[in-house]
């Protein structure tokens, strides 16, 4: 099992852009009104409220590092290829086109994780198989919040390195509990209701909050059963979650 820390550009930039997009209560929102702003930012925001497959966009740029813009514009990913999904990714790259003056600013990587996350993934991943490989990028405008997908490659996890190493055990650990935890809650959901959203108030936020409680109880067992001295990190990180 191998767990590698990479900076990717363009994902680092996308989620800064995104940073700029206030979405109110939204799980989903990175908003940081510090961050300077421009014209394309309205249009961004219009096309992402409007867009049915947003959600999508919050994991693209971990798909396809190095030619991200030219997918946005020429190749939108599944759930984007509609009409509303097209104009949000042009809108994206025009962000993207818009910050290319502004690199990302990086941090060390937080050595001491390393074999904690291995042991907790392990363990994780032991009744499915063995761990696929991670790759944790370091995306600074995440702040505190998390991104992954699973890629042909395997894990990808994006976070911002600069945080606490704590916290960012905590989150990687997380976005990781999820790709086991996930499958086995929808899986109850059936074929009926909503679609799950990250906006407070839309019908399918139940079904967020759901998937994000089951992730975040099976990573407090893994905790206590395999790295307890991070349990009272893990106690703290949990706390913004209110569960």
């Amino acid at each position: 099992m191998s767990i590698a820390f990479e900076r990717w550009d363009e994902a680092a930039r996308l989620y800064a852009v995104l940073a700029r997009l206030d979405l109110g209560a939204d799980a989903a929102s990175l908003f940081d009104a510090g961050l300077a702003t421009g014209p394309w930012v309205a249009p961004l925001l219009t096309a992402y409220r409007a867009a049915p497959g947003r959600l999508v966009l919050q994991g693209v740029a971990l798909l396809h590092p190095g030619e991200l813009r030219s997918r946005l514009r020429d190749n939108p990913p599944a759930g984007l290829t509609d009409a509303l999904g097209r104009r949000l990714c042009s809108a994206a790259a025009d962000g993207l086109d818009a910050t290319a003056h502004e690199p990302p600013h990086y941090a060390s990587v937080p050595r001491e994780i390393i074999e904690p996350l291995q042991a907790l993934r392990t363990a994780l991943w032991e009744r499915v198989g063995p761990p696929p490989a991670l790759t944790v990028v370091d995306c600074p405008a995440l702040g505190r919040a998390g991104r992954a997908i699973t890629a042909p490659q395997g894990r990808v996890v994006a976070v911002s390195v600069a945080e606490p190493s704590e916290h960012v055990l905590c989150q990687v650990l997380h976005e990781e509990t999820h790709a086991v935890t996930d499958p086995l809650v929808r899986q109850s959901w059936g074929a009926a209701g909503a679609s799950r959203d990250t906006a407070a108030g839309t019908p399918g936020y139940a079904r967020h909050q759901a998937l994000e409680t089951a992730a975040i109880e099976v990573g407090d067992a893994l905790i206590a059963a395999r790295a307890p001295r991070w349990s009272s990190a893990y106690r703290r990180w949990r706390t913004r979650f209110g569960v």
